[in-house]
């Protein structure tokens, strides 16, 4: 690696010369000492003897394939920052990225090539200075509105209506979508099942907890300390090595750990429950908020609530839609008074998420739940406009905001 008096070095492999010479010549003109390679199968060879800054990979190359690269830079610890190149859609750069971050490789952007001068001198430009190891500057201004390799990240409020001792005043959860090639943005269900279809959730997963992590920095830094929630991918969640994991990453951002929240699906506790307890337990000893969402009225998970290691329940209340008249309903307002009243008595908050009409909230509050959020109080929003929606106060007059 270079040291403040010696340049960056590059190495750049694709298989079209004519890419290489244009990289060299960009490359070395910004201060790069730079190197071409044509063949997949050399890469990594270049990459033990060189140490790279950066490497510029092509993912169709012959003799090794990018994706073939990227596990064997991974099995030997590759520190160099990794630029993705390639002819083909975005989704495949998106889908090879979130495998390299899955695989703790320090994947920076990406390139669809053809690739102008001025996307490939920003992509180099961030590695023309070594960083330094110091705390994050956190007065710095939020991240401005941008997509990421396709994937953005969106932060929806929680409305606090009940507040209880020793609980963040001001909360959010990570809501994430992925721009197509088309323009098309999935979210929800449409996304889980598009990332669960390309195997990259473990990366999806460390890529919102990144951009969490760097607000919340930023955010404190401006008087502003929210809990924030990040839902993690089911795998992760049997993996026993996680808490350590998430300890060193949050550590490492100068975050502490009660501002970080992990939220877990009711199906996938049901599908692995004592696997995942572990996991849990561990997880909320080293520090972190457990948050599970349920469904209806809790049923599923009503036998197990003074054995979970877990700081919240959300209750998903979209179903309240399937039931006439439920605001004057005395069975179904005593049913979701009854679970938010067992939740506090084992000392759990309560939530109630999709709030989507004044009724829903209405209803919220009549069963004493400590929060609320959905479309009726805030649609998601971009890390930038967080801020001022608690600085003016727009959160304490919640109104319908369509999506």
């Amino acid at each position: 690696m270079s040291n403040a008096s010696q340049k960056p070095t590059l190495l750049v492999a694709d298989d079209e010369e004519e890419i290489g010479e244009i990289f060299r010549a960009l490359a070395e003109d910004l201060g790069f000492d730079v190197t071409c390679v044509n063949e997949g199968s050399e890469v990594v060879e270049l990459v033990d003897r060189m140490q790279p800054t950066v490497i510029a990979l092509d993912l169709r190359m012959p003799g090794t394939d990018g994706v073939e690269v990227i596990r064997e830079l991974a099995r030997r610890s590759c520190k160099a920052a990794i630029v993705l190149m390639s002819g083909m859609d975005q989704r495949t750069l998106s889908s090879v990225q979130a495998l390299g971050k899955e695989l703790n490789l320090d994947i920076g952007g990406t390139l669809t090539k053809p690739a102008s001068i001025d996307a490939i001198e920003s992509a180099l430009k961030p590695y023309l200075n070594v960083k330094k190891e110091s705390r994050p500057d956190i007065s710095r201004k939020p991240p401005s509105r941008k997509l990421d390799y396709g994937f953005e990240v969106l932060y929806q409020p929680e409305l606090v209506i009940n507040q209880a001792v020793n609980s963040a005043g001001e909360k959010l959860l990570v809501r994430m979508q992925w721009r197509m090639d088309d323009g098309m943005i999935i979210t929800g269900l449409r996304l889980d099942n598009w990332i669960k279809e390309n195997s990259v959730g473990k990366g999806i997963s460390r890529m919102a907890l990144d951009h969490a992590l760097e607000n919340i920095r930023t955010w404190s830094g401006q008087g502003f300390s929210p809990e924030v929630c990040v839902s993690l991918e089911e795998s992760l969640l049997l993996d026993l090595d996680l808490p350590d994991m998430l300890g060193e990453m949050v550590d490492r951002s100068n975050v502490a750990r009660e501002f970080v929240g992990i939220e877990i699906e009711e199906d996938s506790f049901m599908r692995n429950r004592t696997s995942i307890a572990d996991v849990l337990s561990r997880l909320r000893i080293k520090g972190f908020r457990i948050v599970l969402n349920v469904l209806g009225e809790g049923e599923n998970v009503l036998p197990y609530l003074d054995k979970l290691p877990i700081d919240k329940i959300n209750i998903n209340m979209s179903s309240l839609s399937n039931k006439p008249n439920f605001l004057n309903n005395m069975e179904t307002e005593f049913l979701y008074s009854s679970l938010a009243s067992l939740c506090k008595q084992n000392g759990l908050l309560v939530c109630g998420d999709n709030i989507n009409t004044e009724d829903q909230m209405k209803f919220a509050r009549k069963c004493n739940f400590n929060s609320i959020r959905g479309r009726q109080i805030s649609a998601p929003l971009h890390a930038e406009e967080i801020l001022p929606l608690y600085t003016d106060g727009e959160l304490k007059n919640p109104r319908e905001v369509m999506v």
